[in-house]
């Protein structure tokens, strides 16, 4: 993730769902921001200006403290992770990872994120774009996450979350070979539903859960899309 776009619509979506889970659950939450180096990209002026959840009605429904504590953002100069914590935008108790992805080896930071979240029961992984594809080159991975890193937190017994993005693409598809690729690669023979973020572009949420969690989750996750108004729904 890059700070110019915290607070937007789409993250409105993933921090309304993290609290959902958090206090439906009962279990803590731990984010690895994925946090990467603003020059990655060649920005434009309005980078990160997706804001129409702004504009209340729906979302101020779905999530009120959330559309209180999330206007900080709208001001550019307070969109910094400190911000996140500091103005109790996820719960109290969250465990936060925010070193930077590094270009090279990222063996030990992927290892002192496994350590810096292994209190949490709940491990959301927030990369800029999603899982890696092989026509990323070492400069434009780190905007990726990797399908053995989410196994590897997988394998601590934890649920993790996992997003994606689907743009110019065919979300329902999209969702389905992303979340084959991982249970591939997990060795998961549970089907858990996906969810899909009904905001441009459509951001995946894909998981994996521990036997014991798979159906209280899966449970949790239609709760959570019946409240959006339309602005999540599960894909199977």
């Amino acid at each position: 993730m890059q700070e110019r776009y915290l607070g937007d619509s789409h993250d409105f979506v993933k921090y309304a769902l993290l609290r959902y889970l958090h206090s439906n659950l009962n279990l803590r939450v731990g984010v690895n921001w994925y946090l990467t180096e603003r020059t990655i990209d060649h920005c434009s002026n309005n980078d990160g200006e997706k804001r129409h959840h702004l504009k209340g009605g729906s979302w101020q429904r779905w999530d009120a403290s959330l559309f209180d504590s999330i206007r900080i953002f709208e001001e550019k100069k307070h969109r910094v992770l400190r911000k996140v914590s500091a103005h109790k935008i996820l719960p109290a108790d969250t465990l936060y990872f925010e070193d930077i992805v590094p270009t090279s080896d990222r063996t030990l930071w992927h290892e002192r994120g496994m350590s810096a979240l292994s209190g949490a029961d709940i491990v959301f992984l927030d990369p800029d774009n999603g899982f890696e594809v092989k026509s990323a080159s070492s400069k434009k991975l780190p905007k990726y996450s990797l399908y053995s890193e989410a196994v590897d937190y997988h394998k601590q017994g934890k649920i993790v979350v996992s997003i994606q993005f689907a743009r110019q693409c065919c979300p329902e598809r999209k969702a389905r070979d992303i979340r084959a690729n991982l249970y591939e690669q997990a060795s998961y023979t549970a089907q858990l539903p996906i969810l899909r973020g009904r905001v441009a572009p459509n951001i995946l949420f894909i998981f994996l859960a521990p036997s014991a969690d798979a159906s209280r989750l899966t449970q949790t996750l239609i709760n959570f899309s019946a409240m959006s108004e339309g602005k999540a729904e599960l894909i199977y």
